[in-house]
């Protein structure tokens, strides 16, 4: 669109065709006028924006050299193409990163291999640097688990804490507690709160899994250390629990994976048989659905999204390689990546968007 024909449309009729562009395109339209980039950098256009365009599931992987590429899959002829990303201005330093935490609304939340926790836009390429917790244990003598997520009641990112004593530390040897914090990304504070009243120090150090603006980890009961899933809700900031599938071992169910398919809770792991358990109806126990997955040879695998607009395809990720599984026809066939690194593993997934963590501080500043 030229100069001189923006100028003669309507403000709305404008806005309204800059809302349904990609991404890319809107950040080199910035510069078209001052207008347009107070319009594209307003709360309300990147709203309205995330909630108007069509999203495109990208991967994150991390490369043996503590690098992040993202990739794009090319369902059709079961192609990708890996590019990294360099976030951050251009004269930054190269960060070397070690997990990535979660991700919502395209920003993902990703640690350094220093313990620095960042949220941050591969798209847009913006990184803000979340200060260190009041509330943290020692590096060296305890262990913690980070959740990410969207809490659309009071408007604001959380980043949920939960944090035990090594049992083999110096200072609280005999300390079971487990300690919650929660960071807002509005107020750019951290925020101690009751401690949770599971276990989570049974099971895999995961982070949590996002569904329905809750945070979920396979936890133990207290007494009785029966497996379940807690569930962390970012309104409310208490637990519940929620069913697991009924013939799962109750015993064993903690070291199991959950997962998100198609915006659905799933479970998955080698002491369900490798099988796939997905809640149909959230928070109904009777909903869990036992889906197959035969034939697949790279070991360890997890699912990590839906293929959209597939019939039953499901991306499989494991180490160094990307798969796509078909449930329909129990076929498994490999994506060929093209421009990514040669080891790597699955981080997460996130779609492109204007979500900007900076701008919401400064929203309130």
């Amino acid at each position: 669109m030229s100069t001189s024909a923006h100028t003669n449309l309507p403000p709305e009729i404008i806005e309204a065709i800059l809302r349904l562009l990609p991404v890319k395109s809107l950040g080199r339209f910035k510069s078209v006028s001052k207008k347009w980039n107070t319009l594209i950098s307003s709360p309300q256009f990147i709203k309205t924006h995330l909630h108007q365009t069509i999203k495109t599931t990208k991967l994150i992987l991390i490369s043996d050299t503590k690098s992040l590429y993202s990739l794009d899959l090319n369902t059709d002829d079961l192609s990708a193409t890996g590019k990294q990303l360099c976030l951050g201005s251009p004269d930054s330093p190269p960060r070397r990163w070690e997990q990535i935490l979660g991700s919502c609304n395209g920003l993902v939340l990703a640690i350094d291999e220093v313990d620095k926790i960042f949220i941050t836009n591969p798209t847009t390429k913006e990184v803000w640097e979340v200060p260190r917790s009041p509330f943290a244990l020692p590096d060296d003598e305890s262990f913690v688990m980070y959740g990410f997520g969207y809490d659309s009641a009071n408007v604001d990112y959380k980043i949920v804490s939960i944090s035990f004593w090594d049992t083999d530390n110096e200072h609280n040897p005999d300390c079971t507690d487990m300690f919650v914090s929660v960071y807002g990304l509005l107020n750019n504070c951290w925020r101690k709160l009751d401690n949770s009243p599971y276990d989570h120090a049974v099971g895999h150090l995961t982070s949590g899994v996002l569904v329905n603006e809750k945070l979920h980890w396979l936890t133990s009961t207290r007494p009785g250390y029966a497996s379940t899933i807690c569930a962390f809700s970012l309104e409310n900031e208490g637990f519940e629990e929620i069913e697991l599938p009924d013939s799962i071992d109750k015993g064993k169910a903690v070291f199991n994976e959950l997962v998100v398919v198609g915006e659905k809770l799933g479970l998955f792991g080698t002491p369900v048989g490798n099988d796939l358990w997905v809640m149909e109806e959230y928070g109904v126990g009777g909903s869990w659905t036992r889906v197959c997955i035969d034939g697949v040879e790279i070991d360890p695998v997890k699912p990590v999204c839906l293929v959209e607009g597939s019939d039953g395809d499901i991306v499989l990720g494991g180490e160094d390689e990307v798969v796509v599984y078909n449930i329909g026809e129990s076929r498994c066939r490999n994506v060929v990546i093209e421009g990514g690194p040669s080891g790597f593993a699955v981080g997460a997934t996130y779609f492109e968007s204007l979500e900007s963590p900076k701008c919401i501080i400064r929203t309130v500043l």
